[in-house]
This record gives C-alpha cells, structure tokens and sequence, in this order.
C-alpha cells in the first residue's frame, strides 16, 4: 500500500503468524513475548496473531488471548493480510517445513483439510515477493525440523532471498537453509522463550501459585519437583518411574507435580501411567489446559524441573531452577537446547544418562550471566524487528508527527486524569480526618451525664451564632483545610 492510500497513520501494526491456536504451552509463550517486546519498543503499535484456524479452533491453554484465522491459502487472503499489517513475523517455533498433515491430529482435522488450509505455506513463502516489497516479512528465530525436498527447497531459498532478515533459532536449522542453496546472511537468534521472565510479574507467579495450593494441586509445605513428559515416554514409563524413585531419595527432597505442557501431544496419558508407577510417593496433578501463566507459577515455585518440554525446559533456565531435559528420541531441538544454556550433560537419552543428568543439575548453581548473553542476542533481533517496522511503516503511509501529536495528546489526558485523581483523593482525605475528629471528639464525652451534654449542647449553638463566629467561618474553614493537608 503507498502512501498516498494511507495516509496520517499514527499506529502502525505488527503481525505475527504461528500455531497459537493448539493445546501447547510453547505455542503460546511466542505470541505473548512477541507483543511484550513489540510494544515495549514501539509505543501504542499493536500486535496481531494468526493461526490456521484462529478463532474458529478454540483452546484451552490460550488464557483469553485468541488468533485470528489465516483462513485457506489463496490470492486473496493474501492480499488482505498485506493490508492488515506493517510487518508480519512468522514463528516462533519449528514451523518451517511443508508437512501439513503433520498438524491434523492436534486440529481434529484430516489430513486433506490441513493441505487445503497450507499453512506452510504461509509460514515458509509469507506474502509473496509481490506483497514483500512493501511489507517486510521476517522469520521470528524459527525451527527448520525436517530436510526439504529438493522442490521446497527451492521454494524456501526463494523465500530466504527476497528478505533483507531471516532470524533462526539453532545452528541445525541454520545447516539445512544451506542445504536449501542459501547463501545470504541468517542470523541465529536463541528462542525468544529466553525472555519470558519479562512476561509476568514475580508479585502474579505468587498469587499463581498459591492459587494451584489452594486448589490441591500443587505441595503446600514441600519442596516441588515437575515431571513432564508424553505420550512417547510411556513405553519407557518404568525405567523413568525407577530412576525417578532413586532421585527423590539421593538427589532431591520434595513431592512429585505431574505438568501437562502439551495436551495435544498426550501429556496425559504419560502422567497417569507414571503416576500408577509411583506407588508410596506423594504425587500431584496439575490439571491438563492451565493457561501459561499457571505453568510458569509451577515451575518458578518449584525445586526444579525434569522434562520433554522445550519451554518448561527454558523457563527453569530463566527463573535459575535445576532442569534435566528428558530426550528419549533422541531430538535434535533439545540436544541443541542442552548446549545453548551450557550444560549438554543435564540431558538424558536413557535412564543411566537420565540418572547422571539429575546429578549435575541438582549440585549446580544457576548461570545468570549466560541468560543474560541470551537475553541480549534476542533483544537485539526485536530492535532490528522494531527498526525495520518502523521504516516500513513510514513508507506505507505513517506519520512520525502524527504519532508524536497523538503520544502528546495521550499524554494531557493521563495528566489530567492524574489531576483529577489528586484532586479526588485530597477531598476523600478531608472527609476521612473530620469523620476521625468526630470520632475523637465523642470519645471525650464518654461517661459523662446527658444533662451536661445537653447544657453544653446549647452553649454551643449559641455561641455559634453570633456575629463572629459567622463571619469568621469562610477564614476558619480555610485554615482548618490548610491545618489538615499539611499535616
């Protein structure tokens, strides 16, 4: 859109584009992070999700926060997606492939009604070099999980060329654009789930938790620890069971939270058959779709976290709990995840390795100064997201001094409402002191004859109507005020 279409636009808007519409914890931290450093950068813009069924798939983990649909691929929701937004990012997460049916049992689909939707190929070829030219699209630090075909890779180079900043999130997925024929510059960028501890408030972590106490759901005067894994544990589930049993003996003191981070991968299923194992341990649950306020509440009030997923993995990192990733198929994502938070040796592939991970984690200290090396690398891809924003923005039709004119209106109406709020608060003060000096002044006659209040009773009315008394009341009643808002 030029800019003579769109003119004195004074808020710009960011869209962003993943699978925010499934049961998964991880889903739904990126559309949340995403906004958080968004707005924290560009002041009044708004923030859109897309998913490929938005709204018309609702889920339980999304707290209140809903996508909107991609709808069916096709020229004309394209176009209508490159009007509604500035900027789309697409991801976070391991989005990038063209697997489609992949996605159809988490959706309730068929397979041929997610190749109908294609939303991979929203993911990978974005708005098209068409749309791109005046409106940027950028890959939000995504995961490339499988090896393209020789035809998607070259759909996936084309895609990579024609953006000025491709952002991944590991060196693998970094490998396979090379095997695409990339050649121009990606960075990596650690998964923007390293900045979750900007999300909420330690003060709402608290209130969290002490709402899973309340419910039962959670130890209240023990030590924590979270156990998380799904449906592909199970036929490992007494190895696990066994290796578990020994740490909360030797390693860890605390009871057992069952987390469900991802109903659509068959937590579940996994957390019964452990907890069916654990015989004589005392054993919580926390309920299956809690939003992912209440998942980050368990696992920063915890004594620390064994599990198969990536971000329950990433939020003990941040909040400075012992983690032990549980990778028994052996997953690229995780291996690398080991590495990224500096300790490949707190990952178990088997339960030997499993018992050895749980070893170092728990004597460990917690690096703060490598979350904060993490923490720069991926504020550093949101600036370059903002300045890149801002810049498109602009060529669409926005107008700095139309932005500046509406942050100065916005900013007179927060001063006047502050005003008024002083204003409001002075004479409820006033109300409250002369209700206490009433009170104070009752107190004084405690005991004494009704006769005698009587008499002073009178003696009081009548001196109150002389001439002095009335004419000094407007410089009494001023004083009196100034007696009481200095005091």
């Amino acid at each position: 859109m030029s800019s003579s279409q769109d003119t004195n636009r004074p808020v710009g808007t960011v869209a962003v584009w993943g699978t925010f519409d499934l049961d998964n914890f991880g889903d739904h931290l990126f559309p949340r992070v995403t906004e958080q450093e968004i707005t924290r950068r560009l002041v009044g813009w708004r923030v859109r999700p897309y998913s490929p069924y938005g709204d018309e798939h609702p889920c339980r983990m999304d707290g209140g926060l809903v996508a909107e649909s991609l709808g069916e691929w096709s020229p004309e929701r394209v176009h209508q997606l490159s009007q509604a937004a500035d900027l789309t990012l697409i991801g976070g997460g391991e989005i990038i492939h063209y697997r489609d049916e992949l996605l159809a049992p988490a959706y309730g689909a068929t397979a041929e009604a997610l190749t109908r939707r294609a939303p991979s190929r929203f993911f990978v070829e974005g708005l098209g070099a068409e749309y791109e030219k005046n409106h940027p699209v950028v890959w939000n630090a995504v995961g490339i999980p499988f090896l393209p075909t020789p035809e998607q890779a070259g759909a996936i180079k084309d895609s990579v060329s024609r953006r000025d900043y491709v952002a991944v999130r590991d060196e693998l997925s970094l490998e396979r654009l090379r095997a695409c024929g990339v050649e121009s510059d990606v960075d990596v960028v650690p998964d923007i789930g390293f900045l979750l501890d900007r999300l909420t408030d330690e003060s709402v972590l608290a209130e969290r938790l002490r709402y899973l106490k309340f419910m039962g759901w959670y130890p209240a005067e023990r030590p924590a620890l979270i156990v998380h894994a799904n449906r592909s544990a199970i036929p490992q589930v007494a190895e696990l069971a066994k290796v578990i049993d020994w740490a909360l003996d030797e390693a860890v003191t605390g009871d057992i939270v069952l987390l469900e981070t991802g109903p659509i991968h068959g937590d579940g299923a996994f957390a019964d058959a452990l907890e069916q194992r654990l015989t004589g341990r005392t054993v919580y649950r926390l309920p299956s779709g809690q939003p992912p306020e209440d998942v980050l509440a368990a696992i920063w009030g915890s004594a620390g976290v064994i599990a198969m997923s990536f971000h329950a993995n990433i939020a003990a990192f941040v909040h400075g709990k012992p983690w032990v990733i549980l990778d028994l198929n052996g997953q690229s994502k995780l291996e690398a995840l080991a590495a990224t938070m500096g300790a490949p040796d707190q990952r178990g592939v088997d339960a030997d390795t499993l018992s050895n991970a749980i070893r170092a984690a728990f004597v460990r200290p917690a690096n703060p100064d490598l979350l904060r090396q993490l923490q720069a690398r991926v504020d550093a891809h949101f600036d370059r997201i903002a300045e890149i924003a801002q810049s498109a923005w602009q060529e669409r039709g926005g107008d700095a001094a139309a932005r500046i004119a509406d942050l100065t209106r916005q900013n007179a109406l927060l001063r006047k409402a502050y005003r008024q709020l002083r204003q409001r608060q002075t004479v409820e003060r006033n109300a409250l002191l002369e209700k206490i000096e009433e009170l104070q002044a009752l107190r004084m006659y405690e005991g004494v004859p009704v006769e005698k209040l009587k008499h002073d009773s009178e003696e009081l009315a009548r001196l109150r109507d002389t001439k002095l008394l009335r004419w000094s009341r407007p410089l009494r009643t001023t004083y009196g005020r100034f007696r009481r808002s200095g005091s």
